[in-house]
């Protein structure tokens, strides 16, 4: 059924006063339309000028032409939007989407000149040239390609500046999720930048712009950029491994593809090529949604860890067993002093869940602990100089030499 107009409406003098100023300025059917663009759903603005125009002519009693040249738009929308549509198609060459999603910048003329007829008109009823414009470039669009306008999650962002001409395009990341275990020593979770040089390249990095030859994102991140086609990831992990610990278990994780101009990836490949190095594994690779991350980010997991402790002297049996009373007690830890140049120095107050021993010689203990999320591990055996309390070395009256250190579970079910 075809949308009717409520004409009835600017019977109002200050209504039927404001069409005629409208009509009076020179506007094409877009321009006239959009003036009263929140009035009678269902018409595009065109069609809403074109009964308008008619309306006022009526009023007047004086036939109202169409202007030859609009005064707004300088009839962008009767000659130059089809075109600019065609250059803005030309810029999806090479990039695998289903959705996007245009923004513009209008000219400065066209912002000039609509004030400029909002002063005398109002704002009561207006729609904002920029609103058209981008609804009626995603029409265009739309035909010319099988992809879909959509302003929610749009998988392609185009903003047609048409100002200075340019037209860009913004590809939305695409996310995995799936859980990853470090089976090696000396790898942090994601790229360290050498702070000597700041990614550039110095005698301290050796040339590479990193203080780390490699790492769980760029291991996991290759087989991805590849398929994806693209240059970048980002990485976020529900918490992190010390540098020199190992990570047995599974921790969730999301990659972040920057910019990929491929979405249809096949990820059991992913899955089945990262299984082929020796010093990270991936499991349950699927797609995910952005907000996956800031749940990650915000969970509370409880972890296993097996630390195999050297301590400088003997180890005290009778103390050792004082250990049991360590999920009693509230642990207050200040932040360690190994990160607290890049962390808040705060006191931090944690629980141990569970502990556990079996001594491997006079000196040498493996620690199994249950902790809570947040809890430093490391800190909780040495006491970090009095920082954390109560500590094993405190209650074993025995200072720690030497600590390798696991995480062995992971307690968050299913990644």
């Amino acid at each position: 059924m075809k949308a009717k107009f409520p004409l009835d409406i600017f019977e109002n003098s200050n209504r039927g006063e404001k069409l005629l100023e409208a009509v009076k300025n020179e506007l094409c059917d877009n321009c006239l339309g959009r003036q009263f663009g929140m009035i009678g759903h269902g018409l595009s603005n065109a069609e809403r000028g074109k009964i308008l125009r008619n309306f006022a002519g009526k009023i007047s009693k004086t036939k109202l032409k169409v202007p030859v040249t609009c005064k707004i738009c300088n009839n962008f929308f009767k000659k130059k939007i089809k075109e600019v549509a065609k250059e803005t198609v030309k810029n999806f060459k090479g990039i695998e989407f289903k959705t996007f999603l245009v923004g513009s910048i209008p000219t400065g003329e066209m912002i000039r000149r609509q004030d400029e007829l909002w002063e005398k008109v109002g704002i009561e009823d207006v729609e904002p040239i920029k609103t058209e414009i981008n609804r009626e470039l995603g029409k265009i669009i739309e035909k010319k390609t099988d992809k879909t306008f959509s302003p929610k999650n749009p998988e392609l962002t185009i903003l047609v500046n048409l100002q200075t001409g340019k037209i860009k395009t913004s590809i939305r990341s695409l996310y995995v999720s799936g859980g990853y275990s470090k089976l090696v020593r000396g790898i942090p979770q994601t790229m360290w930048i050498c702070s000597n040089c700041g990614g550039k390249g110095c005698v301290a990095c050796k040339g590479t712009g990193k203080l780390y030859p490699t790492s769980v994102q760029e291991i996991i991140e290759k087989p991805f950029l590849k398929a994806a086609k693209a240059k970048e990831s980002s990485f976020h992990g529900a918490g992190r491994e010390d540098i020199d610990a190992r990570n047995l278990d599974y921790r969730p994780f999301v990659i972040e593809i920057l910019q990929p101009l491929r979405r249809k990836i096949d990820l059991k490949k992913i899955e089945r090529e990262l299984k082929k190095n020796k010093k990270v594994k991936v499991r349950r690779l699927k797609f995910a949604e952005k907000e996956l991350i800031e749940k990650l980010k915000r969970a509370k997991i409880d972890k296993t860890y097996e630390a195999e402790v050297v301590f400088e002297k003997k180890i005290d049996k009778k103390k050792l067993k004082e250990l049991k009373e360590l999920p009693k007690m509230e642990i207050h830890q200040q932040t360690p002093q190994r990160v607290v140049h890049r962390r808040a120095d705060i006191l931090r107050k944690r629980a141990v869940r569970s502990i556990s021993w079996k001594m491997k010689g006079q000196k040498k203990a493996i620690f199994k602990i249950r902790a809570e999320s947040g809890l430093y591990i490391k800190e909780l055996i040495t006491g970090d100089e009095g920082r954390t309390k109560p500590s094993v070395a405190e209650m074993l009256d025995n200072k720690v030499k030497k600590i390798n250190l696991d995480v062995i579970k992971i307690w968050t079910g299913k990644c």
